[in-house]
């Protein structure tokens, strides 16, 4: 099946009625004796949140939540990423003092080559 879902329908059109979501997973939380509410909606944000504080690039969370555009995605949920300017920061100290070997695929090599100086 095209694209990378979590959840698909049995049609196979990807689209999940909230209400069936919001029933199958309240039974699942009740058999697995979770008292807390937590809703599916808590999940969705709970997924974004932890994916973007520990790295994941806004552009591919905000393809796995459905948004069309990643600013929808960043706007959401910028109070997680705060200390992402530090996080370059120490990401580029281990690339250039060595620490950490960078590599890049060879799609980036042949773009390189082909664009034009800086």
């Amino acid at each position: 099946m095209p694209g990378d879902y979590l959840f698909a329908n049995i049609g196979r059109t990807n689209i999940l009625m909230y209400a069936l979501v919001h029933r199958l997973w309240n039974a699942a939380r009740k058999a697995a004796g979770v008292s807390r509410k937590i809703t599916p909606l808590w999940l969705r944000h709970f997924f974004a949140s932890a994916g973007l504080a520990k790295g994941v690039p806004v552009t591919d969370m905000a393809v796995w939540l459905g948004h069309s555009d990643p600013r929808t995605t960043y706007q959401t949920y910028a109070h997680i990423l705060p200390d992402a300017p530090e996080r370059l920061r120490s990401v580029m100290d281990d690339v250039l003092s060595f620490k950490t070997q960078l590599v890049l695929p060879l799609q980036f090599e042949a773009l390189h080559e082909t664009a034009s100086p800086c």
